[in-house]
Order: structure tokens, then C-alpha cells, then sequence
């Protein structure tokens, strides 16, 4: 009965050590997710920002030209 009872307890606390893994797990996860979509949203700015440039050098590159060749 003793044996038993301490099987049972040592499953109980082996279980409770999978648990507390588990939510760890969770929380990680989670923590990831918001840095993943914090990295997302500042490659689409980033994204925004270099389309800016880009047109900006082209007006600037097509006002050369006019100046160049009136």
C-alpha cells in the first residue's frame, strides 16, 4: 500500500513538473508571437520608408536630367 501510495505521488509531482514545462512553454511561445508580429509590422515600415526613397531619388534623378538637357 505504501509502495503504491508513493508511485502515485511521484507520478502526481512528475506530472505537476510536466505542467509547470508546459506553461513555460506557453508563455515562450506567446513572447515569440509578439515579438514575430513587433518584427513584422517594423519590416513593413521599413518596407514604406525604402518605397519613399525610392521615389524620391527618381524625382530627383528626373529633375538632373531636366537641368541637364534643357
Amino acid at each position: 500500500m505504501h509502495a503504491e501510495l508513493r508511485a502515485v505521488r511521484e507520478e502526481r509531482d512528475r506530472l505537476r513538473c510536466e505542467l509547470v514545462d508546459s506553461r513555460a512553454e506557453v508563455v515562450d511561445y506567446k513572447e515569440f508571437q509578439t515579438e514575430l508580429t513587433r518584427a513584422r509590422a517594423r519590416v513593413a515600415h521599413l518596407d514604406r520608408e525604402m518605397a519613399r526613397l525610392n521615389a524620391e531619388l527618381d524625382r530627383v534623378h528626373k529633375r538632373a536630367r531636366n537641368l541637364a538637357h534643357p
